[in-house]
């Protein structure tokens, strides 16, 4: 079966997974996430199912412009979601729980040589980011219910 997925570590290498991938190949990685050099993970949904090498130039570069990318430790990190909005622009957002935080409350989330500073509801551990992972591996978008705050560049 040809892959729907691509997945992207820290240290640059990939690996595609297909509709049977089980989901521990999924969640697995986000534990042993460190924030030094195992800091990041990207999931990006491909155009088509099909092998990477096979897409077009351009059919490469629209799916890994939408992702949701985990960075920092297994214990601390952050959510992010790049998606195509309906006017055609791409946006990208930290993931929170939609719970709400105390005024000017923040968190730091080391990956690799940046900190992230979040509120304490964008801190996410492995394992609630593996369901997160999960959803978005199956629907193309991240669960109900999260809230989405843009990151301004």
């Amino acid at each position: 079966m040809k892959p729907t997925h691509i997945y992207e570590f820290a240290d640059g290498t990939t690996a595609t997974l297909g509709p049977e991938t089980p989901e521990r190949f999924l969640t697995h990685p986000l534990t042993v996430l460190d924030g030094l050099e195992e800091n990041h993970l990207i999931l990006s949904r491909l155009v088509r199912p099909e092998w990477f090498d096979d897409l077009s130039e351009q059919e490469r570069d629209e799916s890994l412009s939408a992702f949701l990318q985990a960075g920092g430790s297994a214990e601390a990190m952050t959510l992010e979601l790049r998606r195509t909005e309906s006017d055609g622009s791409y946006r990208q957002y930290i993931l929170g729980r939609g719970e709400g935080s105390e005024s000017g409350s923040t968190v730091e989330i080391k990956v690799g040589d940046h900190t992230y500073r979040v509120t304490p509801d964008e801190v996410f551990t492995a394992e609630d980011a593996g369901e997160v992972f999960v959803h978005y591996f199956r629907h193309g978008d991240v669960p109900a219910g999260l809230s989405l705050r843009e990151l301004v560049r």
